[in-house]
């Protein structure tokens, strides 16, 4: 389209009342979340120690292991997972002369150049990120929580297409976007868009619920506040767009979860009629029951991939989710997918970014609290979940992080882990997968065998890869 300008115990479950307009749950009460700060929870105090580059990265495709089923968090074949040739083939002597090995490998590590004399904004925990880079590869990253209790909002700039790298506040005319934690943003054109997020300073504060968006050209903040219906103030949501349309799906105002798909027209943002459209109200406000769409829950991730929305993940509070959902605005309506391959654990506050028809996620916490550093893709077109091993430096476990996809390559920004970094300067690197460095099996050459075993793929794919069938399910 044009530019726009010119946590924890298993069980039954009660969410509570809905939130009343103004954010704050109407005075029925709920078994809510565990404590948090601005949307965000706790951190300890004992150490995580970063990953260590392997020897090769490796694959994992899945194994004739059952399905898990629900409530268990155990992979099949962690024990024995099969392996994938490096990314690129190797002679015996390693790589060539004046090649440095760590460039083979989908993963590698940079560092920023901070080109201000304002601190570093890093570490940061929940900042509002767009997951697609403009196409010089412009990446904004907008507010977020620091150490646990200083609630930004500012707004940084990172020039992940320069060869510096370079990492700068942007300053903005208007009033913009408060301080906030677990808001959502897009980059369409030269429009960052912004809304929701954790604003409560006081109890007495409302969440705020404006659409807010950023003319990158000008760097001018407006407002769009159209009467009628508008979605509830919240945190933990998603923000996506479709066409000219952008959807907001999900989050949580304190111990309420949403499952609402709530959708605002940008081509009718100058106009006197713009409204925001319910498409789809929760289930607890008199929407479809949960399983006809999606359950209720905060701090998952969504990407479009042919005009169609694709959730994974995210918690209510008391089940944390491995599913995936997609939503066809052609019908309005949502269906569950049926996954193949290695179903990533059950986690919440991860980050999620496209690349062709592969959803790659990465890290998030699991409902036992332990910070997650693992790499999973989906492949939309096959349904069939991918594992890595041995792909190169890759981040520490964390969560509240951002991916961004830029070309075939994804920046992995910010985040934090539940207990204190053994290197806190790690968190202020950037990470770069290079997604052209990873080679997938034909899923076609996965045949059934007349035996009634699956074939292997071919050695030039893959080594070791067997396919098998899994159902995906959610994990309680």
């Amino acid at each position: 389209m044009s530019f726009l300008f010119g946590k924890k115990n298993k069980g039954e479950k009660d969410r509570g009342a809905p939130p009343t307009r103004d954010g704050a749950p109407s005075a029925a009460s709920g078994t809510s979340i565990p404590p948090t700060i601005n949307g965000a929870r706790a951190r300890g105090l004992s150490g995580v120690s970063s990953p260590v580059p392997g020897a090769g990265a490796k694959i994992t495709e899945g194994n004739s292991t059952p399905t898990p089923e629900p409530g268990h968090d155990q992979r099949p074949g962690m024990e024995h997972e099969p392996q994938h040739a490096p990314p690129r083939p190797q002679g015996p002597t390693g790589p060539p002369p004046g090649v440095n090995p760590a460039a083979l490998y989908p993963w590698s590590q940079r560092r920023l150049t901070f080109t201000s004399s304002q601190p570093n904004p890093f570490p940061r925990y929940g900042a509002a990120v767009n997951s697609v880079s403009s196409k010089e590869g412009e990446i904004y990253m907008m507010g977020g929580l620091i150490h646990g209790s200083t609630v930004k909002g500012d707004l940084w700039m990172v020039e992940s297409g320069g060869s510096n790298l370079a990492c700068y506040p942007v300053g903005t005319t208007f009033e913009g976007p408060g301080p906030r934690v677990g808001h959502a943003s897009l980059l369409v054109g030269n429009a960052f868009i912004v809304f929701g997020g954790d604003t409560k300073m006081d109890e007495r504060d409302k969440l705020d619920d404006t659409l807010y968006l950023l003319n990158t050209s000008t760097r001018h903040w407006s407002r769009s506040m159209p009467a009628g219906f508008k979605p509830t103030g919240r945190y933990g949501h998603t923000l996506n767009i479709i066409g000219s349309k952008i959807y907001v799906f999900g989050g949580q105002v304190e111990g309420y979860f949403f499952n609402d798909l709530v959708a605002f027209d940008l081509n009718a943002l100058q106009q006197s009629n713009s409204k925001w459209e319910l498409m789809i109200p929760s289930s607890g406000e008199g929407g479809p029951p949960e399983g006809v769409i999606p359950p209720a829950r905060t701090n998952h991730s969504m990407i479009m991939w042919g005009d169609k929305l694709f959730l994974f993940g995210g918690t209510n509070g008391t089940t944390w989710f491995s599913d995936v959902w997609c939503y066809d605005p052609k019908t309005v309506g949502w269906s569950q997918l049926d996954c193949i391959g290695y179903i990533p654990v059950a986690r919440e506050g991860h980050s999620a970014a496209l690349v062709g028809d592969v959803m790659y996620i990465f890290g998030g916490r699991t409902q036992e609290g332990t910070d997650l550093g693992d790499l999973a893709a989906f492949r939309i077109t096959s349904r069939r979940w991918y594992t890595f091993q041995n792909m190169g430096p890759s981040p520490s476990p964390r969560s509240g992080h951002s991916m961004t996809a830029f070309g075939k390559q994804i920046v992995v920004l910010a985040g934090e882990p539940s207990t204190a970094p053994r290197n806190p300067e790690e968190l202020s690197l950037i990470y770069i997968l290079d997604t052209a460095k990873i080679r997938y099996p034909n899923d076609q050459q996965a045949q059934q065998a007349p035996g009634g075993k699956e074939s292997q793929a071919t050695e030039d794919q893959a080594r070791n890869v067997e396919s098998n069938r899994q159902v995906c399910s959610n994990k309680a």
